[in-house]
């Protein structure tokens, strides 16, 4: 048991703790140890004490779908994450590939799996808080644009509903999904710009597009030369880490997960209906998920990716487009490879995914939970040439009481500063490195923490710190 897990993470007292209290029991005198057995007892029948991170507001997000099978199977699992955002609409949509009374898949099929989500439920509630009840993810299924591809002339339910969220006074921002065309997106905005064309620079600010693919042309046509402040994230290629030619893209280490026995083994047997659904390939392995990576992306594992579109997490990585003319921001490479942003966490999110399926079956204390990961210091520091960086996430927990392994890594990618840093004790808890003397004012390093916990499957969460290099 690692040293940051001695003091009373997880489930049950650790030994330290439990041996000081039988010391303290039996030094005590005999009526106060009576009434101390008493306490101890009941305290022993309590159920078990989540470990909870600070509280974070969670990001509001909107799904836009064309009910393609890997838009079937993406929902099931953002359901199974439903608890990480507040779901403000579940949006029928059209694209290029489907819309209505062509290989359409109708608009009841996200209330089916509303219906399964209904049934894990409860167990999906005892292992984590912020689960939205049925009836309230039923409440946000609307019909949006879907009588024919691009489609936006016509004012419908789902549209409106985005103008609803889009000019209310609550926060954002507000991440639009495009997992279909972008249509109904389109034509909210189109509403906004005709109705209330004094509230598009607050909009523009409010959210942000999230787009899987092209699949019609109203974000060419109508979205970047309207809206040309509106940040819009796309995923044009880099998706298909997760899509149908999946087996091309995902190196060897990362495969297994995608492969039959692990699928079997941690998703589609006997983990419950709502699992029991995802449709996998003729051969049983993984068929697609293509848009998933953009609700990925809203998951805060620590990667601190929603503050920065360059920064990299489980939804890619990417960079702006039209740099100072539009904030359209596209697809970036790590290493030369164009995918490598998504799959390089690939083996961490299947897991992280197989957890949640456990818990639809499972009781909290049956099931794994992730690591929180604590970070001691600034998580921006600037630092002088030669100086020597203390990096220490030794306050880290685990809510089983499982055991900790540590790996920190530079994403080189990310910082301007190319080259490689050394990292001292890369695989502790506490790791320190050296800010390189040819560094140049301004440059910046990127420091990912990884902590990993030993539980079934094996969970991983980060952290990351940024140096910026200051003058002499």
């Amino acid at each position: 048991m690692s040293n940051s897990i001695s003091r009373s993470w997880g489930k049950h007292d650790t030994m330290p703790c439990f041996l000081g209290r039988m010391r303290r029991l039996f030094e005590a005198s005999d009526w106060r140890r009576g009434l101390i057995i008493i306490i101890v007892a009941m305290i022993a029948l309590l159920p078990p004490v989540r470990v909870c991170a600070q509280a974070a507001a969670r990001p509001r997000v909107i799904v836009t779908t064309d009910g393609e099978i890997d838009d079937r199977d993406s929902m099931i699992r953002f359901l199974m994450y439903a608890n990480e955002f507040e779901i403000e609409g579940l949006i029928h949509s059209s694209s290029q590939f489907h819309w209505l009374g062509h290989e359409w898949s109708g608009v009841e099929w996200i209330n089916s799996e509303i219906g399964l989500y209904e049934r894990v439920y409860p167990n999906l509630r005892r292992n984590a808080d912020g689960y939205p009840t049925p009836q309230e993810l039923r409440q946000k299924v609307y019909v949006g644009n879907i009588d024919n591809v691009g489609e936006m002339d016509r004012a419908t339910p789902g549209a409106d509903r985005i103008v609803e969220v889009l000019l209310d006074d609550q926060p954002g921002p507000v991440y639009l999904q495009a997992w279909g065309g972008t249509n109904t997106i389109a034509r909210a905005l189109k509403t906004i710009q005709e109705e209330h064309p004094g509230e598009m620079d607050r909009v523009s600010r409010k959210a942000i597009v999230y787009i899987i693919l092209d699949q019609d042309s109203t974000f060419r046509r109508y979205i970047e030369p309207n809206w040309p402040k509106l940040q819009v994230l796309r995923s044009f290629r880099q998706f298909a880490v997760l899509a149908y030619g999946w087996p091309g893209i995902i190196p060897k280490p990362h495969r297994a997960s995608f492969e039959r026995p692990w699928l079997e083994g941690n998703i589609t047997v006997d983990r419950g209906p709502l699992a029991g659904a995802y449709e996998s390939s003729q051969d049983g392995a993984f068929l697609s998920e293509g848009d998933s990576p953009s609700f990925m992306h809203q998951i805060d594992v620590g990667l601190r990716s929603l503050e920065n579109p360059g920064y990299g997490g489980w939804g890619g990585r990417f960079v702006e487009e039209k740099p100072g003319k539009t904030n359209v921001w596209t697809d970036a490479k790590d290493d030369g490879d164009l995918f490598k942003p998504i799959w390089r966490f690939a083996s961490a999110f299947q897991r992280d995914w197989a957890a949640r399926a456990q818990w639809c079956v499972s009781s909290y204390r049956e099931a794994n939970h992730p690591p929180i990961v604590v970070l001691a210091g600034e998580k921006d520091r600037r630092v002088a040439r030669g100086a020597v960086v203390k990096l220490d996430v030794s306050s880290s927990g685990d809510p089983d009481g499982d055991s900790l392994t540590y790996s920190w890594w530079q994403y080189r990618e990310v910082g301007s500063f190319q080259g490689v840093i050394d990292i001292s004790n890369q695989d502790r808890a506490v790791a320190a490195v050296r800010v390189p003397s040819d560094a140049k004012e301004g440059d910046t390093i990127h420091l990912i923490a990884e902590v990993t916990d030993s539980g079934k499957p094996p969970l991983t969460r980060y952290a990351r710190v940024i140096l910026t290099v200051a003058a002499k």
